[in-house]
């Protein structure tokens, strides 16, 4: 995979909307380029506005999407599937994210994925699930062609009364995903 290896776990701590969806259109673009796999787990918003990046820079997402190349799952959705007594298990995870990842790999080898569930879980205060999530990701990590970036918004962070938040959210990362045009 260009730019992140595969097995990668990045983190993207953004400032607003346009940043995100540049810099996720910018890491699933590789996917839409060499007919690998890309899935994205966001907020209806934030997928449109990845999609609409995508199509600007020439990529073909409603091709990719019929060809089963590309999938999209609500991630406001998708928090109330994955818990169980508060947080995500291992068989929520599979039927819910999983198993998109192990078809997408299986058909089109490499898949990227963008995620913004941990966001939508710290936002609401379920850190523990949060960090649960990203356990469950790296899990997938070990078993898939997968390169991953999770999402979290800045200002959910700066919000978070917990001492030590952003060390606990980047000990699950293997690495930090700058914004575009950063080094």
């Amino acid at each position: 995979m260009s730019e992140m290896a595969a097995a990668a776990h990045a983190l993207h701590v953004y400032q607003d909307d346009t940043t995100l969806s540049t810099t996720v259109a910018a890491f699933l673009a590789p996917a839409f380029a060499e007919g690998h796999a890309a899935i994205s787990i966001g907020t209806r918003p934030h997928i449109a506005a990845i999609e609409q990046r995508l199509r600007t820079d020439g990529h073909d997402v409603d091709g990719a999407r019929s060809r089963g190349q590309y999938v999209t799952l609500d991630a406001e959705k998708a928090v109330a599937l994955l818990l169980r007594d508060g947080l995500p298990t291992q068989q929520t995870f599979d039927r819910v994210v999983g198993e998109h990842v192990a078809r997408l790999s299986a058909r089109h080898g490499e898949v990227r994925a963008f995620g913004e569930i941990v966001n939508l879980l710290w936002r609401d205060g379920k850190r523990a699930a949060a960090l649960r999530l990203e356990e469950l990701w790296n899990g997938a990590l070990g078993r898939h062609p997968l390169a991953l970036v999770c999402g979290y918004s800045a200002r959910v962070i700066q919000d978070t009364p917990v001492t030590g938040s952003l060390e606990a959210i980047g000990a699950v990362h293997d690495h930090v995903l700058p914004a575009p045009g950063k080094a």
